[in-house]
């Protein structure tokens, strides 16, 4: 699809906090596939390696997507929570599809 943006997100738990942010990502998920017609991927995944480390794979039909994705009121009430959960900020990256 042209113009899908990709998005990871590597998250980065508080020690001991890792069940919690494997829970609330879970939820938010939930979320997103209920309110986000444009948003084609969101799919939390916790590190083989290290169980301490999360990462997000996101795909948005359009850049206005992840937008809408990003000030999200349906998602605010789970961004605060994640607040105090996490040891520092996520990691971004933004990519755009090559092909179909």
């Amino acid at each position: 699809m042209e113009n899908v943006l990709t998005v990871i997100a590597k998250i980065y738990p508080k020690a001991g906090r890792e069940d919690d942010v494997a829970a609330l990502l879970a939820k938010m998920a939930d979320a997103v596939r209920q309110a986000e017609p444009d948003c084609l991927v969101y799919r939390p995944h916790r590190a083989a390696k290290d169980p301490a480390v999360f990462l997000f794979y996101e795909q948005y039909r359009s850049r206005a997507a992840f937008e809408f994705h990003r000030t999200a009121p349906h998602l605010a009430a789970y961004r605060e929570q994640m607040k105090g959960l996490l040891d520092k900020p996520t990691e971004v990256e933004f990519y755009h599809s090559l092909t179909d």
